[in-house]
């Protein structure tokens, strides 16, 4: 008896030595933590020349904690395609962006604020080097702008200033808010590059979402609305078209719902667009294009079980349309070609892609911003002529050596037999006779989709906590994007209902396969994900040992009644009007459920969010108090939906890691 007692603790020691050694391995390793994601730096635009031969890129830098509080600062960078080392092309202490080449590769436009200045101006530099001078000389800040074909002339918007008589009001305390009343528009204006002389091209009560030039310069097309309200530029653009010199503008086809990247062809004979199919469409993923005069618009994508996300004409070939898209956990960059409707892929080497493609005049380049699980976003170039794409640039040379977990598709089937994907990314270091604990993190939106690249940055956490040794998962459940349009209304009138029957099918999943911990299990997100983490930690309290809700829906009567966007919410997201449903809102509202509640909950929330008020998550901080359940509450002065300055997204991170150390360790 005693040397069975003497075998086994020298078994238990032997145990207990194995485990201790695995914890100085992973101790030493180097992994991803918060102090290191806030000296990444990305690329988060890039356009080529006309001729391919240049690029301008603009990279987004964080500030440094001896900088003053902020955002990080965007700044613009040369590169020639046939090699080299990347140059500041611009430099100024708040930050270059939005850069543009000029029709004829001479020059680049782009948006600064210099010192000295009020607002934001247009700026143009010569392409070879030299100073750059200021182009506009608006009222008020520019917010976007687009060259003419011919390189004449620039389209910008500006929103209206206020009036002399308004400021003297302002000054005499006369400052109180109608609502609904003295809209201050976003104007399109147009300006002459050659005389610097400018005038409006949009009046009356309209404001400019998104536009582009006719080939011959006389017309502009414009996704319009008849207020600047956000909800208005989601659910209330029109597509219409509007002379140069100004004028009345034309309804250019009926659209209803989201629209976005209205784009006429360089023959002059096409409009073409991304738009949603029905008013209820959540994501304006379908491709449409319609006569230049008027007309029945086509959808070029009817059974396109993806999402298109970015469009533009390829240059060379007057009815070809390039676009990029969503197809589950990847991007993918094609052309259209028309009347065949032939789509070709462009590749782009199997990165995920940020947004769009910048193509070169003949369309055999194309620039991308684009990461990958071991890298945020980097520049790349394709060549289509050999179909070989480059990596241009790598931004962050202390990232080597550092240790990631690997990144994996993941499939299930939900309670219904539909089949959900996701991304997990596992441990550094994983082991298959472990069980992990498991963060999921499911995204915002909803209609929005988790790709299979970087996840490591501040709202995505999977590359930080696989270096604690968690697995975090990303269900992409029904109500993204990525799989079509009938897989994006899938959770319609049922928020909360079979989509959160996805998430947690897809953690039965982890669990059976041995990879994660059924009793180890968190949840975290932001926006709707706050929403969906709100409601793991009350209505299923039972699965989820700790919650991060993050900007997160809690009451959905207040939420719908002072939010920034009541109709999307309640015609895209629920399909359902809370004025003619207020029972299903309040069955599935978060506060509903708080007597279930006892999931230790971090909130986190900005102060000037009016997306998602801050009211939330100061009633679920009340309700959880008055439960007796474990909570801490954060907010953040001046940041809105997100954060944006260094300090607090350092901040929520490290807030993150020791609640869940803490909760499921």
């Amino acid at each position: 008896m005693s040397v069975m007692r003497r075998r086994g603790s020298v078994l238990v020691m032997f145990w207990l030595v194995a485990l201790a050694c695995t914890a100085i391995g992973a101790a030493e390793e180097r992994v991803l933590t918060p102090e290191l994601i806030m000296t990444l730096r990305q690329v988060t635009e890039a356009q080529i020349s006309p001729d391919g031969s240049r690029i301008v890129f603009q990279v987004s830098r964080p500030r440094t904690p001896d900088e003053k509080p902020g955002a990080a600062v965007p700044e613009l960078w040369l590169l020639r395609t046939a090699g080299g080392a990347p140059v500041r092309f611009a430099t100024n202490v708040d930050g270059d962006r939005a850069a543009q080449w000029s029709p004829d590769g001479r020059s680049v436009a782009f948006l600064s604020r210099r010192p000295g200045s009020e607002h934001t101006q247009i700026h143009l530099i010569p392409a070879d080097g030299g100073e750059a001078a200021g182009l506009t000389s608006a009222p008020n800040s520019v917010g976007a702008f687009r060259w003419s074909q011919d390189g004449k002339w620039i389209a910008y918007t500006v929103t209206d200033p206020k009036t002399e008589k308004e400021k003297e009001a302002e000054r005499k305390g006369q400052d109180w808010v109608v609502a609904d009343a003295n809209y201050k528009h976003l104007r399109l204006h147009a300006i002459e590059v050659a005389s610097r002389k400018s005038h409006i091209v949009t009046t009356g009560d309209l404001s400019i979402h998104d536009f582009d030039w006719s080939p011959d310069g006389r017309s502009l097309v414009i996704a319009s609305a008849e207020t600047p309200l956000v909800d208005d530029g989601f659910m209330k653009l029109k597509l219409q078209t509007v002379p140069a010199e100004g004028g009345i503008p034309k309804v250019l086809a009926k659209t209803a719902g989201k629209l976005s990247h209205p784009r006429w062809s360089p023959d002059g004979k096409w409009i073409a667009w991304l738009g949603a199919t029905a008013l209820n469409d959540p994501y304006a993923g379908s491709i449409f294009i319609a006569s230049s005069n008027g007309g029945t618009p086509e959808n070029l994508t009817p059974d396109f079980e993806g999402t298109a996300t970015w469009l533009s004409w390829a240059g060379g070939s007057p009815s070809t349309i390039a676009f990029v898209a969503i197809e589950r956990q990847e991007t993918k960059a094609y052309t259209l070609s028309l009347p065949a409707k032939t789509r070709t892929p462009i590749p782009t080497g199997g990165v995920s892609l940020l947004a769009g493609l910048s193509l070169s005049r003949d369309s055999q380049r194309a620039v991308f911003s684009a990461s990958a699980p071991a890298h945020p976003y980097e520049l790349f170039m394709t060549d289509r002529g050999s179909a070989s794409t480059q990596r241009l640039t790598t931004l962050n040379p202390q990232l080597d050596g550092i240790n990631f977990g690997d990144q994996e598709v993941v499939r299930w089937k939900s309670v219904d037999g539909l089949e959900i994907e996701g991304i997990i990314v596992k441990p550094v270091d994983f082991r298959d006779w472990r069980r992990y604990p498991i963060v999921m993190q499911p995204h915002g939106g909803p209609e929005s989709a988790d790709l299979n690249g970087w996840m490591g940055t501040y709202g995505r956490w999977g590359q930080m906590l696989a270096g604690l040794e968690y697995i975090t998962f990303y269900p992409n459940y029904r109500g993204s994007i990525g799989r079509g349009v009938k897989y994006a209304m899938g959770d319609h009138r049922d928020l909360m209902g079979k989509e959160f029957q996805d998430m947690l099918s897809g953690l039965d999943h982890l669990v059976a396969a041995g990879l994660g911990d059924a009793d180890r299990i968190g949840i975290g997100g932001a926006s709707y994900g706050g929403y969906t983490s709100a409601w793991a930690a009350t209505e299923a309290s039972g699965r989820f040992k700790a919650a991060v809700v993050w900007a997160g829906i809690t009451n959905w009567y207040s939420m719908t009644g002072t939010s920034d966007i009541f109709l999307e919410n309640s015609i895209v997201h629920w399909d359902a009007m809370m004025y003619d449903q207020y029972a299903l809102y309040w069955e599935r509202s978060p506060l509903a459920r708080v007597p279930d509640a006892k999931t230790p909950t971090l909130i986190l929330h900005g102060t000037a969010d009016p997306r998602v008020p801050i009211s939330q998550s100061q009633e679920l901080y009340t309700a959880l108090k008055w439960k007796g359940v474990p909570v801490e509450f954060v907010s953040y002065p001046r940041e809105g939906h997100g954060l944006a300055e260094r300090a607090h997204q350092e901040d929520s991170m490290r807030r993150v890691r020791a609640w869940f150390e803490n909760y499921l360790r």
